[in-house]
């Protein structure tokens, strides 16, 4: 089942819900002293670890990923649904990303990482999704602009348009016809945000795409979140995707929503 492009309808937005829960994770740890994330005025950032994510990180995520992109764009999309069928529907989505149900090891080509705060039960508190497109990009390879099931009540004519238009926008430049690295999903819970969280798995994804090929990243951000790319070396823009949520029953308070395409060249 692919997963939905409304993942990336909301981009570092924030909420205020209760924390995921956490599960026991027994592989490698990474501490944040590995993947530096510059000056910071307090000593959180430390209790931080980076580590890659499990099938039975599935609840956990779904539940982060509701409280970080709720708002009024997910009740346009998702307002008539349950959040049981909500909630339901992420994990499907995000069981796309590993070998199958019971296998912790990533489905090429994704990449799912997570950070943890090791004061709170190892809590995950932000991760990502990276996606290592070792051809050049195609939709059949990308689940956030592949149609399946929707949950009832959704509204399919948004999330439509949504799929379209983000591949229209990732297959646009001549870069991503090449080999590259895309960061498909971010986000961190609002409780947490600017404890460096975002800048470990950013960090981590651009560390990997100059050791496996040199190759350039792209992302898709909110007007909101174009400072903490920028920082991290997205300074090239490379295109535009707009929506006109007026266009949709509902939409009328939500306007136009606008996401900026930046690309980030290897470090040599």
């Amino acid at each position: 089942m692919g997963m939905r492009v409304p993942w990336i309808l909301g981009l570092l937005l924030s909420a205020s819900v209760s924390f995921a829960p956490s599960y026991t994770y027994t592989g490698s740890w990474y501490s944040s002293a590995s993947f530096p994330v510059g000056k910071t005025t307090n000593m959180a950032s430390h209790k931080l670890l980076l580590r890659p994510c499990t099938v039975a990180d599935i609840p956990s995520l779904a539940i982060l990923h509701n409280t970080c992109f709720a708002g009024p764009r997910n009740e346009l999309i998702y307002g008539n649904v349950t959040i049981e069928d909500k909630l339901k529907h992420y994990e499907d989505g995000l069981r796309v990303y590993f070998d199958n149900s019971s296998s912790d090891s990533h489905a090429e080509p994704y990449n799912v990482v997570c950070i943890v705060d090791a004061t709170l039960d190892n809590t995950i508190i932000s991760y990502a999704i990276w996606v290592q497109f070792s051809n050049g990009y195609l939709p059949s390879s990308d689940p956030q602009t592949q149609h399946s099931y929707l949950p009832s009540g959704a509204n399919e004519a948004l999330i439509l348009e949504s799929e379209r238009k983000a591949a229209e926008i990732r297959s646009a430049h001549p870069a991503r016809l090449q080999p590259h690295w895309h960061l498909s999903t971010l986000c961190t819970h609002p409780d947490h945000e600017g404890r460096g969280a975002a800048s470990m798995l950013i960090n981590w994804g651009l560390k990997r795409a100059d050791e496996t090929g040199m190759v350039n990243c792209f992302v898709e951000s909110t007007p909101r979140g174009l400072d903490v790319y920028k920082k991290r070396g997205f300074t090239e823009e490379v295109g535009v995707l707009e929506m006109d949520m007026s266009g949709h029953e509902g939409g009328e308070k939500v306007g136009v929503a606008r996401w900026v395409a930046l690309m980030r060249e290897p470090k040599k």
